[in-house]
């Protein structure tokens, strides 16, 4: 699959721009904004993602209070703004707020609401495990704001290396549970195992 240059330039431009913004935490991260359109443009270069049609559904995961539930909340303020602007991979996608209260809960919610996409919020990484791989014949993009939980099983991340944002990618992971991203996408993620 080609990705025009445009795309290329435009997400490497992302990743470039440079923050020092902590979101009021203890804990730098890149901002939402940033963070959302980056994490949008790094799933439509998974092939699998890219070729299917109709809308989208992106769930946002977050538990009920702490950073998690607030990095849920922002993001997915902040997902569903970008999606109403513009479309991934040229399709429209919609986004879903779900409160981890357990696995099967979680799975259920998913299941339900067609989730291709999920977003793990800062500080839930314990639940990454119960996310299913698979529904039907869609392999699910788990994404993370939190670069370390791509070492956690989340396929891809948005990270800060320095001040600056850092796209990371667990390509293991990724080949293991069936995603292919373009080798373009390659060049731009630092790959952790």
């Amino acid at each position: 699959m080609a990705f025009p240059s445009s795309s290329i330039r435009m997400l490497t431009a992302l990743l470039l721009v440079t923050t020092a913004s902590a979101e009021g935490r203890s804990a730098a991260s890149v901002p939402y904004e940033l963070r959302g359109a980056i994490l949008l443009r790094s799933i439509g270069y998974e092939s699998g993602f890219a070729s299917r049609k109709g809308a989208a559904v992106l769930a946002v995961l977050g538990g009920e209070s702490g950073e998690s539930a607030e990095d849920a909340n922002a993001m997915a303020a902040v997902l569903s703004k970008l999606a109403a602007k513009t479309t991934v991979a040229s399709r429209q996608a919609t986004v879903q707020r779900v409160t981890y209260t357990g696995k099967a809960q979680l799975q259920e919610a998913l299941r339900a609401g067609g989730a291709e996409v999920v977003y793990v919020a800062r500080g839930l990484a314990a639940a990454i495990p119960d996310i299913p791989p698979r529904e039907g014949a869609v392999v699910r993009i788990v994404v993370c704001g939190d670069g370390d939980d791509t070492k956690r099983g989340c396929a891809v991340a948005v990270g800060l290396a320095g001040t600056k944002p850092e796209l990371l990618l667990n390509v293991k992971h990724a080949n293991a549970i069936g995603l292919r991203f373009d080798p373009q996408f390659l060049r731009l993620a630092r790959i952790v195992d």
